[in-house]
């Protein structure tokens, strides 16, 4: 763990990041200095031979002096490549250390003294460093030490530094994919107002063996209504069919340079109320240039179809509601393809196998159960498939890579324990991606995956709902900080994909979509984000307070007038011009005082607005009902009349 944290040390103080290869094949001598009791020659044939004029230490330095080599980020990479020995010499490799002045810092050794001639390779300059105890390295060389008698040495057929990890193997895949951002996207919020029940806010977990649910039409002292996150949404409790909701989102994720959604699916014949939501966010999505990708839990006839009594039946209805997901996406023209005619297919995988029916085997499709699915389709249609979980050798020919996903781990600190039982600080996390890169480029070096998509995250805390066990998790935000190093994990990687998990799972409090505790600031990150990834301008920023109000205000109002100008305003948005649509809205604004994104009052907070409470005093009562008869006044229709009634009654 100390080591850890030195390297996050490390991380805070790196400059900006870059890609880029500094590449010398040793064609001459240009920047190799023989520094102490040796001598170099060009061979003529990209080759140099060191060798050592005396004896005692005998050194060789690679861009010393002014052609010192910027530290990057934490994935630097060194490779050196030896040719032959000349008299039985050997080597070693080290690397020296310097701070932004350029003052020297230490000296180390990564290559211990040896005869082999295969490419030697210092995955990491930071961590190298970080394991030294050096936190403020900013430049460094390379040293090469000659060992034997005078007259040995080492011939070199190449030193290459990998400044990040511009050394992914490109496939036939990554070459093809259209560069894109996606946001990984839960679909099970409904609310009374729309769909007459609610789901999703009230989910609950299980604590010693009993049951604890969420009541979100129960407010607490501050007003804070009781839902099944540690967060609140800008918009609150909403749903998920309300077409108003939809354009909300798709408003939020174009400006912010979201190229489409993920969904979370599972179940499509049993649960047709969700196939319609789909259908209609599709529908949106594709007026604002949106794409959509699958990603299914294979999971759900296992563990909540209780009628799929044997492993057969469940592995045809999750067959059945794979097609049937595929080819709605697909027939609605915005399904993302990595080639042409081959659509990016994602499996989110369980793989627990259950006391209770051990005869239907683990939660999940095996490989070769998904190997006769896949089969079904011809080889140009069929779909690119990743999972958050790459088996060697189990998926190797079967699907076609992994995508990154967030860890937790049991290793609490006592600061966090309890309530916690699971946690990942910011240096797991970094371990974690490094990792997941290492094993990633190793796949594809060796044709053992083809395709595989960054992710980003901005921390996680399922506290309210116990989302991946019965005890909850927790990784810290650190203030947007992990979220930018999650970027910044992607960017270098540079591959054509990369998902954000997640906009909206509320649950494990994994969401960037705006909340009354960080009001748009993930959004805004990623904005950033994006364009540097997508190598765009990240100014000038669009407000993204406009689509929360063009939400709001439909809630308040259908006045025709009001509601032209707000389709106006959608307009502007789906062409990218988003200050003409500001304009337009922040009339309207000013005209409803429509100036909070909270929902309830406490420490540090705006007026409360609630739905039905146009005073914004909090309640909904007799008050409201003079509002709305000061706005038909105005000319402008207010709904949800009935709902102030009810309240008012009640009171």
């Amino acid at each position: 763990m100390i080591k850890k944290r030195l390297i996050f040390l490390f991380l805070i103080g790196l400059s900006a990041c870059c890609q880029g290869d500094i590449i010398d094949n040793l064609d001459n001598t240009s920047f190799l200095n023989p520094a102490l009791n040796s001598s170099v020659t060009a061979n003529g044939n990209g080759t140099v031979s060191m060798t050592k004029t005396a004896t005692g230490d005998s050194i060789v330095n690679w861009r010393g002096s002014s052609y010192y080599i910027k530290v990057r980020n934490y994935n630097d990479r060194v490779e050196v490549t030896p040719s032959a020995s000349i008299a039985s010499g050997q080597y070693s490799l080290w690397i020296l250390y310097f701070d932004s002045a350029k003052q020297f810092l230490g000296e180390f050794q990564w290559v211990s003294q040896r005869n082999d001639i295969s490419i030697q390779i210092l995955k990491s300059v930071t961590t190298l460093a970080a394991q030294n105890n050096i936190t403020n390295a900013e430049y460094y060389y390379i040293r090469i030490r000659l060992h034997g008698d005078s007259g040995s040495g080492f011939i070199f057929d190449k030193i290459h530094v990998k400044q990040g990890p511009g050394y992914w193997k490109p496939t036939a895949l990554t070459q093809a994919a259209p560069r894109t951002v996606f946001v990984h996207e839960m679909t099970s919020f409904r609310t009374p107002g729309y769909s007459g029940y609610w789901d999703g806010w009230d989910y609950g977990y299980t604590k010693d063996e009993e049951e604890y649910y969420h009541y979100p039409w129960i407010l607490d002292g501050n007003g804070k209504p009781d839902i099944a996150s540690v967060y609140y949404p800008s918009v609150g409790c909403y749903d998920m069919k309300d077409p108003c909701l939809v354009e909300y989102h798709c408003q939020i994720m174009k400006m912010a340079g979201i190229g489409g959604v993920i969904f979370d699916l599972g179940f499509y014949s049993m649960d047709m109320d969700n196939v319609n939501m789909i259908t209609n966010y599709l529908n949106i999505m594709a007026q604002y240039g949106l794409k959509a990708v699958i990603c299914f839990e294979d999971k759900y006839h296992w563990k909540w179809d209780p009628s799929a009594t044997t492993r057969t039946i469940a592995v045809a209805r999750t067959y059945s509601d794979m097609n049937n997901w595929l080819a709605l996406f697909q027939n609605s023209g915005i399904q993302y393809y990595v080639t042409g005619t081959r659509p990016l297919f994602l499996m989110f995988s369980y793989e627990e196998n259950p006391d209770d029916n051990p005869d239907r085997g683990p939660y999940c499709l095996s490989p070769t159960e998904i190997t006769t699915w896949l089969n079904t389709f011809s080889p140009e249609n069929k779909p690119v498939m990743l999972r958050q979980w790459f088996k060697d050798p189990e998926h190797v020919g079967v699907i076609n890579g992994q995508y990154d996903w967030p860890q937790l781990f049991s290793d609490v600190p006592p600061e966090w324990d309890p309530p916690y039982k699971g946690y990942c600080d910011m240096a797991d996390n970094n371990d974690e991606m490094y990792n997941d890169r290492d094993m990633g480029q190793y796949w594809f070096k060796n044709n053992l995956a083809d395709f595989y998509m960054s992710g980003v995250w901005p921390g996680f805390d399922d506290l309210e709902i116990w989302g991946w066990s019965t005890v909850p998790h927790l990784m810290p935000r650190y203030d947007g900080q992990l979220y930018d190093a999650t970027w910044d994990w992607a960017i270098d990687n540079n591959l054509p994909v990369v998902q954000v998990a997640t906009w909206n799972d509320w649950f494990e409090g994994t969401i960037i979509e705006p909340s009354v505790e960080f009001g748009n600031l993930y959004i805004e990150k990623t904005f950033t984000k994006a364009a540097q990834f997508n190598n765009l301008p990240s100014s000038p920023m669009p407000n993204f307070n406009v689509p929360i109000w063009i939400y709001k205000i439909r809630d308040i109002t259908d006045h025709p007038y009001v509601t032209s100008e707000l389709d106006a305003a959608c307009e502007f948005i789906k062409q990218g011009q988003y200050e003409p649509a500001e304009e337009i809205v922040s009339y309207w604004t000013n005209f409803f005082d429509i100036d909070s994104v909270t929902y309830w009052t406490g420490d540090g907070s705006l007026p409360a607005y609630l739905p039905g409470d146009y005073s914004h005093d909090n309640k909904i009562n007799f008050k409201d009902l003079v509002y709305i008869g000061q706005c038909w006044q105005n000319g402008c229709g207010i709904r949800d009349l009935a709902v102030i009634a009810d309240n008012w009654l009640d009171e």
